[in-house]
């Protein structure tokens, strides 16, 4: 594990771009995983700058959601589809087939399961993975009492979760389930890149970071992952 701290978020998200692009180049059929949400927004902002400039050529990259709420699919503003298409894939003018996202309104979870799992064999594996630290220490919606050995599956959205999940929305939503990447599949990726900005996360940063390995806190189960990078700014790293 390395752990990075940076003044400001900008300064930040500049430093993760610089990163990921790095390890990008350099694979044979990158595969970036990436989360929706406020997070990983201005490191999207860069990689889109870049992209526009001509500074870097995502031509050849697979991207991957992380996750997604059940119910909802890209149709739906607030949704994790609909956030990564704004943020992300529209701006960077993504292919369509070069795109692969839970459908969080499949009827056979199973099988969505199976069809994001050989997405990623097919391309030998995840890159990079952009991952959030939840305010509850959750990573993707993998939820406090989340077996380290799952792999792709549905899970209880925790109350934390559902409180802080309606900023996405304009209209209070129901939300109660979510189909994410499991833990077991998310630290068989190459890199893990956690990305943790304000004084908010503080608390929970230190946890993930200090608390022995335990299911009630996710984050600290993809702690001795040998690709694990932490990227924290001034105000989230000020309890470490």
């Amino acid at each position: 594990m390395k752990i990075f701290i940076d003044d400001t978020y900008e300064a930040m998200s500049k430093r993760i771009a610089d990163d990921v692009v790095n390890i990008m180049n350099n694979a044979p059929e990158p595969l970036f995983c990436a989360a929706s949400g406020d997070s990983p927004k201005s490191l999207y902002k860069e990689l889109i700058q870049r992209n526009n400039a001509s500074a870097i050529d995502i031509s050849s990259w697979y991207f991957l959601g992380l996750d997604e709420w059940i119910g909802l699919d890209a149709s739906d503003e607030g949704s994790c589809r609909y956030m990564l298409n704004k943020d992300l894939f529209h701006p960077l003018h993504a292919k369509e087939e070069m795109l692969c996202c839970f459908d969080g309104k499949t009827n056979d979870a199973l099988k969505e399961c199976n069809r994001i799992e050989n997405f990623i064999t097919k391309h030998n594996g995840i890159d990079v993975a952009i991952l959030g630290l939840g305010m509850n220490g959750h990573i993707g919606l993998n939820e406090p009492g989340t077996s380290p050995l799952l792999r792709s599956h549905v899970m209880d959205i925790a109350e934390t979760t559902k409180t802080v999940g309606q900023k996405y929305f304009s209209k209070p939503q129901i939300l109660t389930k979510g189909i994410t990447l499991g833990l077991a599949t998310l630290t068989e990726a190459k890199h893990l890149f956690l990305i943790v900005s304000g004084e908010k996360k503080a608390a929970i940063l230190k946890e993930a970071l200090q608390h022995e390995p335990t299911e009630s806190i996710p984050a600290t189960l993809i702690r001795e992952h040998p690709g694990l990078m932490v990227y924290a700014d001034k105000a989230a790293a000020k309890l470490l």
